[in-house]
């Protein structure tokens, strides 16, 4: 009756102590949003060349794909929150040293810095896993993926308020894109003061001991299908990593070069992608997992990026290019949060989970953008 349905209402509830970990991960995508929006135009103001740019970019990959896994390891032994409050500490600092760099290398060196604390992301997803049942996984691993995703959508568009606010305001040009990265630290500094600690986690599901040799063997064997998966589900991480390169950088240049399209054009189907990628990831991925389990919604995903990918590579009459860019980004939001799902359910206990899902992280960082 009313009472069974209420119980599994409750069940399927997410914690409330998501909210701070996910809020925590807006902002500093958010962070993130500003920077890839506002650094190459800040660099060029300062003289850069379009290699200096692209340092600019690289460092913050490369510091993020070696530090990574260091920082979610550290969050193992000292605790979720504390690492990711040390994270968002080192946004700040990196957004504040941006705002007073006085030449392109120092900016460079500052989004290396950024770089080495952007591992809020598995660190949040450790954190989720933590406190959820393992069959809340895949909407809490979700919630953490939207929340990346529109952090990176907003940022922007902050960026852009930001700048003509401080314009209004009658601060001088040079000095509004110093007062955006100043803000997007304040920002961070806010949900420090927000951050709480999770609650006590779920008991990791044991096996019973009954069946004794029975149970040994099932356990070895399945021990060893777990030693391969991880191995797979990095594969997969790269191969999404270099289809987000594809589908934001490359995009770019086929965009000008085939579609003759200009900033507008760009600017409006990478917000629309975006926009899309979150709902899925919020909305669709959620209902999918349910449906057809996490193994079969990561293989439609990949699917749908593929034929995306390919079909919008070739079609170039509208709608149905821009329809399949964004069949595209859907796979996309798809695959990326059911491979971040399968790497926590085919983890064994708690360190190895953390492990393997900043392993994900900064195996996609070297595929392609953060």
């Amino acid at each position: 009756g009313g009472g069974v349905v209420k119980k599994a209402e409750d069940e399927d509830k997410l914690p409330e102590s998501m909210l701070p970990i996910c809020l925590g991960v807006f902002v500093q995508m958010l962070g993130e949003g500003i920077a890839i929006s506002t650094i190459p135009l800040h660099l060029i103001s300062f003289g850069a060349t379009p290699l200096q740019v692209g340092m600019a970019t690289s460092s913050f990959s490369i510091m993020q794909m070696v530090c990574c896994p260091l920082i979610v390891s550290l969050s193992t032994r000292v605790g979720r929150t504390v690492v990711l409050r040390g994270c968002l500490a080192g946004a700040t600092l990196a957004s504040c040293l941006i705002a007073l760099s006085p030449s392109v290398t120092a900016i460079i060196l500052s989004r290396g810095l950024a770089g080495v604390f952007a591992a809020s992301i598995p660190v949040a997803q450790a954190g989720v896993t933590d406190v959820v049942a393992k069959k809340q996984s895949a909407a809490a691993l979700s919630r953490v993926a939207s929340a990346a995703q529109l952090g990176i959508v907003v940022g922007p568009a902050v960026s852009a308020f930001l700048a003509a606010g401080f314009a209004l305001m009658g601060v001088p040009a040079p000095l509004q894109v110093r007062a955006v990265f100043a803000t997007s630290g304040l920002f961070a500094l806010i949900v420090l003061a927000l951050q709480k600690a999770p609650a006590n986690a779920p008991k990791e599901d044991q096996g019973s001991s009954a069946s004794g040799g029975t149970n040994a063997a099932a356990e070895s064997k399945a021990d060893s299908t777990l030693a391969l998966a991880q191995p797979l589900l990095r594969i997969v991480a790269l191969v999404l990593g270099w289809s987000l390169t594809l589908s934001v950088s490359t995009y770019c240049l086929f965009g000008d070069a085939v579609m003759h399209w200009k900033q507008p054009q760009l600017s409006a189907s990478f917000s629309l992608g975006a926009t899309m990628t979150v709902l899925t990831q919020l909305v669709l991925f959620p209902k999918l997992v349910k449906r057809i389990g996490e193994h079969h919604a990561c293989s439609a995903g990949l699917s749908a990026v593929a034929v995306g990918l390919a079909g919008c590579s070739l079609v170039h009459l509208q709608p149905f290019h821009t329809v399949l860019y964004l069949v595209n980004r859907v796979g996309s939001g798809v695959a990326d949060t059911a491979t971040a799902t399968l790497v926590a359910l085919s983890s064994k206990g708690r360190e190895a989970r953390s492990r393997n899902l900043a392993l994900i992280q900064s195996t996609r960082a070297g595929g392609g953008p953060a």
